[in-house]
C-alpha cells in the first residue's frame, strides 16, 4: 500500500497559449562568397543589433531567434539582405566589423503554435507540426533572457556570487534553467537553478599564471613554442574572446587566434617595436614587455596584430565546455548543491537583482507579450504517494527494514555469501602506507568478510607484498604464482593498469584502496568494499509486483552508453547487462545475454524487463522504434534457431530510465520529509504520475533514495512498452523502487534501479579493456582545432575481451 501526500514542483502552467502566426527565415545565408559566416558566439550580437539599432522599424514586433540559422517573425518581410557593424552601427562603410545577414523566406507553411501544441496534447503524436510549434514556445521563453546573458539555450547564467574553482583559471556560475514541456493537462513551464562552469573573467596576466600554477609574473617570459607551460596558455586562450583598449579609451572585443613567445616588448613591426608604439599612441608604458603576447589577426590578414598579455582582459561569460578534472567535483557539488527550501525561494516569484526568478519576469517580456502567452506565477502542486519500502532479506532469512533510504548490515549475513580462499595484497604506496596500516587493512577486511558470513582467511605474509607503481603486473604475478592458480583478489594511471591486467589478462578479481580511505576506515567501508569482490548476492528484495514478476524465470537488463567527455577523442562505449544514442549491434548483445541465462538456468527467461539508460525525450520515439525492434528480432532468431515454440518468447517491458532532467520535488507537509536529516527533502519512495503525465508515453517520477546533501533529484521512467504489467504504472513503480535497494556497492536505496547502475559501471569500465602500454589515448586528451571524421577501426581492434574466468560475474563493481 501507498500512503497519499501533496508536493510542490518546480513547473508553471501556460495559462495561455500564443494566438499569432509565425512566419519562418532563414539567415545567414551570405550572397556575396567572400563574406564569412560569423561564429556562433557573435550571432545573437549581431541579430540584437540588426533588430534595436540597424532596422527597429522592420523588426517590430521583434523576431525570435534559434541562435543559429532559423528566425521566426510574426509578420512577413521581405527577403533581403542587411549590413550589421559589430560593435559601431556609425563605423564607415569601408571600415572593418561590418557583416553581411542575409534572411530569405523558407518554403515552410506558417507555424500557429496554438494549434500544433493542442494538437500534440489531445493526439500524444509528434509530428513535424507539433514539434515545431514546441520548440517555437521554448524560444519565446528564453529570448529575452538569452539576449542579455550567457546561456547554453535553455539555461542562462549570473555572475552574482560566482566562485573561482582552485587551481584552474575557470569559475563557476550559477543561472536558470527554463523548459516547455507537454503534459496531458496542458504545456507546463520547468525552471530549476543550475551551474555552469565559465572562463576566469580579468586581466589576462593572472589568468596566465593561474592556468600553469604559478605566481611569480616571471614565468610568463617563455621563448619555446614546445614548452608544456606555452601550449597549456595556448589551448585556454585560442579563439577566447577579450577586450583590448583603443586610442579613444574605449574597450574593443577580440578574439585570440594565437599566443606570440616572449619578449613581445621588443617585437617590431615597421622598424617601431611594440613598447615603443604603446608608448607613442597610448602613452602607456608597459610593466611587463618580456611575457608572451597575443595575436588577433587571423591567417588571411596581411600582418600581424599582437598585443601585450597586460593589455588584455578576458571577456566574461564565455562557457567552458572541457570535462572539468577529477579533483574539481567537489567544488562544483558544493556550489551547486542547495537545499530543498533554498533552491524553492530561488525558483519562486519574489526575488530581486539578477537572482530573481525568471518567472516573474514572463509577464514582462515583449516575446511572450506579442505572442499572447501567458505564465502562470504559482507553481503546480501535485498529488502523489508514497510506496512501501520494500524490506531487504539478508542470510538466514533476517529482515531489514530500511528507514528513509539507508540500512545498516552489521549484524547480517549475506543472502548467498562466496568464499575467497586465495587472495593477497600489494601496497603500491608503501612510502605513505605503514606496515601496521597494512595489517589494519586485512583484519578489517576478515573481520567483516566473517561477520557477513563470506569464509575469509588472512592471506599468508608472501601474499602480502609490496609493488613499485611503475611495474604493476610483476607483483600480481608473483601472488598469482604462489598459490599456482588465478586468485580472487581487486584504480588514475596505476588503476588503469591493475584493472587491464587483472580483467583482461589474468582473470582475477581486483579492488583498489586509497591511502586516505584505509587510514580512517570503518566497519561500514570494508563492508562496501568486501562485498563487490567476492561475488555472490549481498540480499534480496520483498515487494508483492516483485514477487509477481519471480513467479516465473525473468531476466532483467540494464543498457546504457557512455559517451566521452567534450573535447576527447574517444569512442562510446555501449553495455547491455543478464546507448548517434541507439545502441549498436543490441541484437547480438541481446542474444549473448539470454543464452547466458539459459545455460545458467537450464531455461529461457519468460519475461524480461528492460531498463534503457541515457535516452534524451527526442529520441523515445527512434529507441521504440529501433531497439525494442532488435530485442524483439533477437528472441525470434533465438526460438526460431532453437526450434522452440514462438508461443513461448519472453514478454518484453521496456522502460527508459532519465536522470539528467530538471524537475523537483518539494514536501508541502513537514511528516512527509526525510527523518533524522537536515536537507528537508521528500522521503524516499515518492512517486509522481498526475500532473506531469507526457502526452506521449506513459511515464511516472520515482524518488528512490535519500540525498545526502542539497535537493533529491528523481528518476524519470518513461514507458515505451509493457507486455508484463498491461500498463500498470502502479506495479512499475513497486518493481522499479524495489530494484533500487539492491545495489551490491551501497547499505542504500539509490537513485535509479541496479541494473542501470551496473551497466553505467560496465560502460566505465570500458576504457580498461585497452592496453595501458600501447599508443592509444585511453583518458582522451583534449583535441584543438577541426575535427575529423572519427575512426573506430584503432579502438576496436586494440579492445580487449574481458578474461573468460570473469565473463559471468560482476567484475566491474
Amino acid at each position: 500500500m501507498s500512503t497519499p501526500v501533496t508536493v510542490i514542483t518546480n513547473s508553471f502552467m501556460v495559462k495561455s497559449l500564443p494566438t499569432r502566426t509565425y512566419y519562418q527565415y532563414d539567415v545567414f545565408t551570405p550572397d556575396d562568397p567572400k563574406t564569412p559566416d560569423p561564429k556562433a558566439q557573435k550571432r545573437q550580437r549581431l541579430m540584437h543589433t540588426l533588430q534595436t539599432e540597424a532596422h527597429p522599424e522592420i523588426f517590430t514586433p521583434r523576431a525570435v531567434y534559434d541562435g543559429n540559422r532559423l528566425l521566426y517573425v510574426s509578420h512577413v518581410m521581405p527577403n533581403r539582405t542587411y549590413k550589421v557593424h559589430g560593435s559601431n552601427q556609425k563605423a564607415p562603410d569601408d571600415a572593418r566589423g561590418w557583416w553581411k545577414i542575409q534572411i530569405t523566406r523558407t518554403v515552410g507553411d506558417p507555424i500557429k503554435p496554438l494549434v500544433g501544441v493542442k494538437k500534440f496534447i489531445e493526439s500524444g503524436e509528434a509530428t513535424a507540426e507539433t514539434l515545431t510549434a514546441t520548440n517555437l514556445l521554448q524560444l519565446l521563453l528564453s529570448q529575452a533572457k538569452n539576449q542579455a546573458s550567457p546561456n547554453t539555450g535553455r539555461a542562462y547564467y549570473i555572475p552574482e556570487g560566482k566562485q573561482p574553482i582552485r587551481g584552474m583559471a575557470v569559475e563557476l556560475w550559477r543561472g536558470y534553467f527554463q523548459a516547455v514541456r507537454p503534459t496531458t493537462k496542458g504545456m507546463i513551464v520547468n525552471v530549476d537553478t543550475t551551474v555552469a562552469a565559465m572562463y576566469q573573467a580579468g586581466p589576462l596576466i593572472p589568468i596566465c599564471m593561474n592556468v600553469i600554477g604559478v605566481n611569480d609574473v616571471r614565468r610568463l617570459s617563455l621563448r619555446d613554442e614546445r614548452a608544456e607551460d606555452f601550449i597549456k596558455i595556448q589551448r585556454h586562450l585560442k579563439n577566447k574572446l577579450i577586450y583590448v583598449q583603443t586610442r579613444d579609451g574605449q574597450r574593443r572585443t577580440k578574439t585570440v587566434r594565437k599566443i606570440i613567445p616572449a619578449p613581445v616588448g621588443p617585437y617590431k613591426f615597421n622598424a617601431t617595436t611594440i613598447t615603443e608604439h604603446y608608448q607613442v599612441a597610448y602613452s602607456t608604458t608597459l610593466r611587463y614587455p618580456d611575457t608572451i603576447g597575443i595575436c588577433t589577426s587571423g591567417k588571411s590578414a596581411p600582418f600581424e596584430v599582437i598585443i601585450p598579455l597586460e593589455l588584455c582582459e578576458m571577456v566574461p561569460g564565455q562557457l567552458y565546455k572541457k570535462k572539468l578534472p577529477p579533483d574539481a567535483t567537489a567544488a562544483v557539488v558544493g556550489f551547486a548543491a542547495l537545499n530543498p527550501a533554498e533552491r524553492l525561494k530561488k525558483i519562486l516569484p519574489g526575488g530581486s537583482g539578477q537572482e530573481r526568478s525568471p518567472v516573474q519576469d514572463y509577464s514582462q517580456s515583449e516575446y511572450l507579450i506579442d505572442a499572447g502567452m501567458l505564465v502562470d506565477q504559482q507553481a503546480i502542486t501535485l498529488r502523489a504517494h508514497l510506496l512501501k519500502v520494500p524490506p531487504v532479506v539478508y542470510g538466514q532469512g533476517k529482515r531489514v527494514e530500511p528507514r528513509d533510504g539507508a540500512w545498516n548490515v552489521v549484524g547480517c549475513q549475506l543472502n548467498t555469501p562466496k568464499q575467497m580462499v586465495n587472495w593477497g595484497l600489494v601496497n603500491f604506496d608503501k612510502g605513505r602506507i605503514s606496515h601496521d596500516t597494512i595489517g589494519k587493512t586485512i583484519k578489517g577486511i576478515v573481520e567483516c568478510s566473517q561477520m557477513l558470513g563470506m569464509n575469509v582467511a588472512q592471506p599468508p605474509n608472501e601474499a602480502v607484498i609490496d609493488g613499485n607503481p611503475h611495474n604493476i603486473r610483476d607483483p600480481i604475478l608473483k601472488i598469482c604464482r604462489f598459490f599456482k592458480e588465478p586468485a580472487n583478489a581487486r584504480a588514475d594511471e596505476v588503476r588503469t593498469r591493475i584493472k587491464y591486467i587483472c580483467d583482461v589478462e589474468l582473470g582475477i578479481r581486483s579492488q583498489c584502496l586509497r591511502e586516505p580511505k584505509i587510514q580512517r576506515a570503518n566497519n561500514q567501508y570494508w563492508n562496501n568494499n568486501s562485498m563487490p569482490v567476492l561475488g555472490g548476492a549481498n540480499s534480496v528484495v520483498e515487494s508483492p509486483a516483485f514477487k509477481e514478476l519471480k513467479s516465473r524465470p525473468f531476466m532483467i537488463i540494464g543498457a546504457d552508453v557512455a559517451h566521452p567527455g567534450p573535447g576527447t577523442n574517444r569512442p562510446s562505449v555501449a553495455s547491455v547487462l543478464p546507448r548517434s544514442e541507439i545502441i549498436a549491434d543490441l541484437k547480438n548483445m541481446v542474444k549473448l545475454a539470454v543464452q547466458s541465462f539459459g545455460v545458467k538456468h537450464k531455461q529461457g527467461p519468460q519475461a524480461i524487463l528492460f531498463f534503457r539508460d541515457g535516452v534524451s525525450e527526442g529520441e523515445f520515439t527512434i529507441v521504440q522504434r529501433d531497439e525494442i525492434r532488435e530485442v524483439k528480432v533477437a528472441l525470434d532468431e533465438l526460438w526460431a534457431g532453437m526450434k522452440l515454440d514462438p508461443k513461448t518468447i519472453p514478454k518484453l517491458t521496456f522502460i527508459v530510465v532519465g536522470k539528467r532532467h530538471h524537475v523537483s520535488f518539494f514536501p508541502t507537509n513537514p511528516n512527509d520529509r526525510t527523518v533524522g536529516d537536515k536537507t528537508g527533502n521528500c522521503r524516499a519512495g515518492l512517486a509522481v504520475h498526475e500532473g506531469l503525465a507526457n502526452p506521449q508515453f506513459p511515464d511516472f517520477y520515482l524518488q528512490s533514495h535519500a540525498a545526502i546533501k542539497g535537493t533529491s533529484r528523481s528518476a524519470h521512467y518513461t514507458v515505451l512498452q509493457d507486455e508484463i504489467f498491461g500498463g500498470n504504472l502502479n506495479k512499475l513503480q513497486e518493481v522499479s523502487f524495489a530494484l533500487c535497494h539492491i545495489y551490491a556497492k551501497a547499505t542504500r536505496s539509490v537513485s535509479i534501479p541496479a541494473p542501470v547502475y551496473y551497466a553505467d559501471l560496465a560502460c566505465a569500465r570500458g576504457k580498461f579493456h585497452l592496453d595501458p602500454e600501447s599508443d592509444m589515448d585511453i583518458d582522451g586528451s583534449t583535441t584543438s582545432g577541426d575535427r575529423k571524421e572519427f575512426d573506430l577501426s584503432p579502438w576496436s581492434a586494440g579492445f580487449k575481451a574481458i578474461h573468460p574466468t570473469l565473463q559471468a560475474s560482476m567484475y566491474f563493481l
